[in-house]
């Protein structure tokens, strides 16, 4: 088929001659238009020239058209001889187009064919090597160099491998990073989940160490303030406050904050007593000793006393 292709292109033989185009008397032509040109180049018009204005521009108007449609007339001459090959050749090329078109549709089909077994093997190739490795085969990322024809099967094989063995060293990588992270997280109190995201990412131990050390000595700072701000307000708050017996009470609103009670235990069968009594004391002594008879069950009212002046 070859053979009888090649034979063809040689067959294909054009007669062409290129066509020569003058014009007769070109430079006596060429100078007699420069003088009308010229003779009529500063013409001036007025109302007494402008009959010979208009007469001498149809004149030159007329020999330019002429010009135009000799020139015309001769392109379409010239050119059809190129447009009847053009056709010819056209004509030829659908015939070859009639054959190369379902040639070419089969060529795809089978190429497809071709490419998907070719695919279908790689895949397999690549779940033996997984296997072999205790690997998940989706893992290993597909090459589109794997898939071409170009590609020897060793080459592929070993492409394949080294892509395993690179999943297999980056698991074990990753494994021996957490646990290390992990060991050293929990040596100094913090979880270290928190850090295992940046080890997938490809962040090692070492890299890691460092930026917990930055967090743990953040936290201790963080720790220290809020002690030293407790502290503070605690020695503020003091500063306000006044202990009247077992009870603290704050001097600005007379507010009890706290009572360190004292409870009286009484002897068995004791009776109750009643007994009238005016106390006069401060406002938050008063009510630390309310407080301190709330604690040991001891009943109480105020009453209204009529003081003389």
């Amino acid at each position: 088929m070859t053979n009888q292709v090649a034979t063809l292109v040689d067959s294909f033989d054009v007669n062409f001659e290129p066509s020569i185009i003058t014009i007769d008397n070109y430079d006596k032509l060429k100078d007699a238009v420069a003088y009308q040109a010229e003779k009529y180049k500063g013409l001036i018009v007025t109302e007494e020239t402008l009959k010979s204005a208009k007469s001498a521009r149809a004149e030159l108007n007329k020999f330019s058209k002429a010009l135009n449609e000799r020139r015309k007339e001769i392109k379409r001459e010239y050119n059809q001889p190129l447009k009847d090959f053009e056709q010819n050749v056209k004509a030829l090329n659908d015939l070859v187009l009639a054959s190369t078109t379902p040639i070419d549709r089969g060529i795809k089909v089978l190429e497809a064919q071709q490419q998907k077994e070719r695919e279908e093997a790689v895949l397999t190739e690549i779940a033996e090597i997984a296997e072999s490795r205790e690997i998940d085969p989706a893992l290993i990322e597909m090459k589109p160099s794997w898939l071409t024809k170009s590609i020897s099967g060793i080459q592929r094989t070993r492409e394949i491998g080294d892509a395993a063995d690179y999943i297999v060293k980056e698991r074990d990588r990753i494994a021996n990073e957490k646990a290390a992270v992990k060991a050293y997280a929990e040596a100094n109190g913090i979880e270290a989940a928190g850090w295992f995201d940046q080890i997938d990412q490809g962040a090692s131990f070492v890299e890691l160490r460092i930026k917990i050390d930055d967090a743990l000595m953040a936290r201790k700072q963080a720790t220290e303030r809020a002690q030293k701000q407790k502290e503070a307000e605690e020695a503020i708050a003091k500063m306000h406050q006044e202990k009247f017996g077992d009870s603290v009470v704050d001097t600005d609103t007379g507010e009890i904050l706290r009572t360190e009670q004292q409870t009286l235990t009484p002897e068995n069968d004791e009776p109750m007593l009643t007994r009238g009594m005016k106390v006069t004391t401060t406002k938050s002594k008063m009510w630390a000793l309310a407080e301190f008879m709330k604690a040991n069950g001891i009943t109480f009212e105020s009453i209204q006393l009529n003081e003389e002046g």
